[in-house]
């Protein structure tokens, strides 16, 4: 496989215009992710409104908090950000080697297949077709439509560095190794069939690389080459800290996925792992954004009022909190408050509809001109203060309501007076009410920012440097080589890259997910896993389970019991051989409503009438509940979600 970048015919008039503007497969990477942007803000919008004012929908399917909610997030992470990243991928590696792209081929199937994929997957969860998977909620065959379009941008943009004469510089190491983390992710993350607290350890792997490998070091990938544009140096040029930031950038963070299963069934040693990366965490993310600094030193006075760097900036200062939130979820004494609570996705929101987003609306601001003028654009300040001002209410909502909840929990163990299900679980959900309604309001004026974007961003001109202009090379063929001669005196070859990035993943995979995979408790059935957790296919209760993940209950509602004093009163301590018989398993994600390890043991939720009353019109029992009404549902479904919760005894 070859991948040629070849010079165009002189006096070519249509090579000459896509020079002179944004090429043809950026662009169109844009407008897509913009158009899944829209999309995906809407439906959090949506979300956040039903979890606040439950009822307001009536009873819908789609409009339930169970679909909605992923439908959204699946949107964002790989409709906006994801294909957005494809496109700053294709913009920048060949660029950033003294060339330029064209509208390619290639790039156009990528960003069909990738587009496809995540239309049918994000359209599959709102069908009642998740595999009930964090962040893996698509199906397989979504996935690899995505995992296509993912290896083919890989793919292109390694043509295209290889091939050049000049050595890589940091924008080619984040972004060339994110594009093949990410396919690495997809293929490992939606290995099917892993079964119990394995399939746990496998989606943890998964979502702290996904973060981690893929959209941080993306993300970091485009401010180092825009931010040297900026000032007028080189981005090619290694900065004093860049080969440190990156190289512990994602094996540190890749490692802090055990966090998410901090006082779980799982094993002491895996949690400490998760620990122990997470403090480390704070490492590279502090060398990459003291590099961001010393970049440009003495040099604000000529760059303050372009608008991309003030998207850079935002962003930066969000990505350092990043590290300070997935602390706070994983050292044992705060994971004990807050996991489980709004800190979840409160971390989500940080590190997605924040840092990660500001800068590529940076990206896209400055290949569109935006960023590149002296000028105020007051249209696109308002883009990134409304864009803050959402973010930062919802942020602080979700932070003080994670706690609060944590907290109510406790109290009721510390005082003895209530346990935090059934009737009692009122307590948390009258406290958490306000941190709702803020919450909503703060998506809300997010989603609405983004109308600015598409107003102000598409509507500025092209803007590209003369000197780039000239002489510039067009990118990416149809044929690729991914043979390097590395040639000598290169401070970081494709060849040197290459081999990096797999041994840096593989050693991570193996440390971090296969060898916990092997440990013999998460395997073993336990007599209350054989008993209450392991159905025949074909029965009832399995049929109710699918209902269950099928609506998505399991964001809502846990499956575990943890030795600690917050969930004293919840029933026996969860084992790992408790979920040996279950794939996938379903630890839950937050208790916006009680847990349900063993519902089948107290009063109301041990009656298939009840539950059945109560999945039908949940405020008319429970006026204080969050829950949306399964009026929708059948009769038969019903009867089985019903069955299937009272069997969990």
């Amino acid at each position: 496989m070859t991948a040629d970048i070849e010079s165009p015919p002189s006096g070519s008039a249509p090579a000459t215009r896509e020079m002179a503007g944004i090429p043809g497969v950026v662009k169109w990477h844009l407008v897509v992710a913009t158009a899944f942007l829209l999309v995906s803000v809407t439906m959090a919008s949506l979300a956040a409104v039903q979890l606040a004012w439950p009822g307001i929908f009536g009873s819908s399917a789609l409009l339930s908090y169970g679909r909605l909610w992923p439908m959204a997030q699946t949107a964002f992470i790989y409709g906006w950000l994801t294909i957005g990243f494809f496109g700053a991928i294709l913009y920048i590696v060949p660029r950033a080697s003294g060339g330029g792209v064209r509208s390619s081929g290639l790039g156009y199937v990528g960003l069909a297949f990738a587009t496809i994929g995540v239309v049918v997957g994000t359209a599959a969860i709102g069908l009642g077709m998740s595999t009930g998977r964090l962040m893996l909620e698509m199906p397989l065959i979504a996935a690899a439509l995505l995992l296509v379009g993912a290896a083919l941008v890989a793919i292109g943009a390694t043509g295209a560095a290889a091939r050049s004469e000049r050595p890589l510089g940091p924008p080619q190491w984040y972004l060339l190794a994110a594009g093949w983390w990410l396919v690495l992710l997809l293929v490992s993350g939606n290995l099917p069939g892993v079964p119990g607290f394995n399939g746990a350890i496998q989606t943890a792997f998964y979502g702290a690389g996904l973060t981690g490998m893929w959209l941080a070091a993306a993300g970091v990938g485009v401010v180092y080459y825009v931010i040297p544009k900026l000032v007028g140096t080189d981005p090619m040029e290694p900065t004093p800290l860049g080969a440190l930031g990156f190289w512990s950038l994602a094996f540190v963070w890749i490692g802090t996925g055990a966090r998410s299963l901090v006082y779980g069934p799982g094993a002491d040693w895996y949690e400490t792992i998760g620990v122990a990366f997470s403090i480390a965490l704070l490492v590279p993310v502090a060398v990459i954004f003291t590099d961001f600094a010393l970049v440009t030193r003495g040099r604000w006075g000529s760059i303050i009022d372009r608008v991309s760097l003030r998207f850079v900036i935002a962003g930066a200062w969000l990505f350092a909190l990043i590290p300070v939130y997935n602390l706070v979820l994983a050292l044992r004494t705060s994971s004990a408050i807050v996991r489980f609570t709004q800190w979840i996705p409160a971390f989500g929101m940080l590190a997605y509809y924040g840092a990660f987003s500001m800068w590529l609306f940076a990206f896209a601001y400055f290949i569109h001109g935006r960023g590149r003028r002296r000028e105020r654009a007051p249209g696109a300040s308002w883009h990134l203060g409304y864009s803050l001002v959402g973010l930062g209410m919802a942020l602080a909502a979700m932070t003080a309501g994670g706690v609060v909840a944590g907290f109510t929990w406790a109290a009721g163990v510390n005082s003895g007076l209530y346990d935090s299900v059934g009737v009692g679980f009122f307590n948390t959900s009258n406290a958490l009410e306000p941190y709702y309604g803020v919450r909503a309001v703060g998506v809300v004026v997010f989603a609405l920012a983004q109308i600015l974007f598409v107003f102000n961003g598409f509507r500025a001109g092209d803007a590209e440097d003369e000197e780039e202009r000239e002489g510039a090379v067009v990118g990416i063929d149809d044929s690729f080589d991914l043979q390097f001669d590395g040639g000598s005196g290169r401070p970081m070859t494709w060849r040197g890259l290459r081999w990096g990035v797999v041994i840096l993943f593989l050693g991570a995979a193996t440390f971090t997910w296969l060898l916990p995979s092997f440990d013999g408790d998460n395997t073993t059935a336990t007599v209350y896993g054989d008993s209450a957790r392991s159905h025949p296919n074909d029965s009832e209760v399995a049929e109710g389970r699918a209902v269950f993940l099928r609506e998505g209950c399991w964001y809502c509602h846990t499956q575990e019991v943890r030795g600690i004093v917050t969930d004293v009163g919840l029933g026996p301590v969860s084992a790992a051989g408790d979920y040996a018989d279950e794939t996938p398993i379903l630890l839950g994600v937050e208790r916006i409503g009680p847990d349900l390890m063993h519902a089948g043991s107290r009063p109301d939720t041990d009656s298939v009438a009840w539950v059945k009353s109560y999945l039908a019109d949940p405020q008319d029992l429970r006026p204080w509940s969050n829950s949306p009404s399964y009026a929708y549902l059948s009769t038969s479904d019903l009867d089985a979600v019903a069955l299937y919760v009272t069997s969990l005894e």
